[in-house]
């Protein structure tokens, strides 16, 4: 019986095709579970129902593929993913997180549209304006998570080590129900990784305030599990203008790539370099396995104190 030291995850939207900076965070989050002999779970985030295609499902699957990244445990196919692992059948561990949280005063409700907070001077930080209204939680009303002023989240980033965010400044009250009576991304995303026993996440570093909001609502719940949970930030990867990479924004997709009979070559050369790791000739995602059991990129001591 194979003992796991760690357990990560891959956990991409198929709310659009793949492009390369999910790609690169796919590599790293590899590259750190087979060189500290870890676990590798495939988790797909499909409560996005609005934005959701069958399309963008298969992507992922053909995707990791032709990268070369073989998952632990996850969905194998289509099918499978519908029967057991869609976001859809833990639906019911959402709502007690909810409802604990309603029970606790940790939420109030906010009607805010988008025009209502796009136009509030501050966007896409909420300025609080529901806050001391007290609104009721009706169908319709998003549940926002009250945050203390000058609230700041720290810790130990396994890529950047002495992280901290500003969570009041940098985020505001945030969502963890929305008026489609969905989770939100913070909510879901603790949720299944307390579900699912994670110990190590990789993240680019546009989810920084995620990871903050994420832990903040650890420190209420008094969950040691996630607080106990390593974070490491990887540098976004840009297009030629300097602007971040989306898949709603068209961004190039690995399915062009895949398409136009490209290797993933140029991708495993900029998980190296998000790495750090030398300037050596690797062409395969093996080869670059293999460059990180050699130069070890990650804060090994906080790897291994699990």
């Amino acid at each position: 019986m194979v003992i796991y030291k760690m357990k990560t995850r891959i956990a991409p939207t198929p709310s659009g095709f793949l492009h390369v900076g999910n790609a690169v965070s796919f590599l790293i989050t590899y590259c750190l579970a087979k060189s500290e002999n870890g676990k590798l779970l495939l988790r797909i985030d499909d409560l996005d129902r609005e934005r959701f295609r069958k399309e963008y499902l298969e992507d992922i699957f053909y995707a990791l593929d032709w990268l070369g990244i073989q998952y632990d445990e996850g969905p194998s196919s289509l099918a499978d993913f519908d029967k057991y692992w869609s976001q859809h059948h833990r639906l019911s561990l959402y709502d007690l997180a909810l409802k604990s949280a309603l029970e606790q005063g940790w939420v109030y409700a906010c009607d805010c549209t988008r025009k209502d907070l796009m136009t509030s001077g501050n966007y896409p930080v909420y300025n609080g304006k529901c806050r001391d209204l007290k609104k009721s939680f009706h169908e319709k009303s998003a549940w926002r998570w009250r945050i203390k002023e000058d609230t700041s989240i720290h810790w130990v980033d396994l890529l950047n080590p002495n992280t901290t965010v500003n969570l009041s400044e940098q985020m505001g009250d945030f969502v963890v129900k929305q008026k489609n009576g969905l989770p939100s991304y913070q909510l879901g995303s603790y949720v299944d990784d307390l579900h699912f026993n994670i110990t190590h996440i990789i993240r680019g570093a546009d989810l920084l305030t995620s990871t903050a909001a994420q832990l903040y609502v650890a420190t209420h719940w008094k969950s040691t599990d996630f607080q106990r949970i390593h974070f490491g930030h990887h540098p976004l990867i840009t297009d030629k203008n300097g602007n971040k990479l989306s898949k709603s924004a068209g961004s190039e997709s690995l399915k062009s790539l895949r398409e136009t009979g490209k290797t993933p070559l140029t991708i495993i050369e900029l998980a190296r370099n998000s790495l750090g790791l030398p300037d050596e000739k690797i062409e395969t995602t093996a080869e670059l396995v293999q460059l990180c059991l050699a130069y070890k990129p990650f804060l090994n001591e906080k790897i291994r104190s699990i």
